[in-house]
């Protein structure tokens, strides 16, 4: 990730996503970070909350990256901006453990 200021937060949210496009909640996991170079890209390494969830046949999972949060505290002066980027040496990876039947 890049930003242009030296702190900041992001929440990541984990949906279902249903074949209308529409939505629900499976995880979240605000992201805060600090003394950060700005305009200097570096690693994220985030853990979603571990969770029982079943994704029904026909539906995906979608991560969903936002700025603000109603139930975080924001660290995002104004102005301030987040890239999401990935290079190949070091591609970006959702890893969701699945349990056996």
């Amino acid at each position: 990730m890049t930003a242009n200021e030296e702190s900041g937060t992001f929440v990541a949210y984990l949906h279902d996503e249903g074949p209308l496009g529409l939505g629900k909640l499976v995880s979240n996991a605000p992201y805060t970070f600090h003394g950060q170079t700005p305009g200097r890209p570096f690693p994220i390494d985030l853990e979603l909350f571990s969770t029982a969830y079943d994704v029904p046949a026909g539906h995906r999972l979608t991560l969903v990256i936002d700025t603000v949060d109603p139930l975080s505290i924001e660290h995002n002066p104004t102005g301030s901006q987040l890239t999401f980027s990935s290079s190949p040496a070091d591609p970006s990876y959702v890893s969701v453990p699945l349990r056996e039947k």
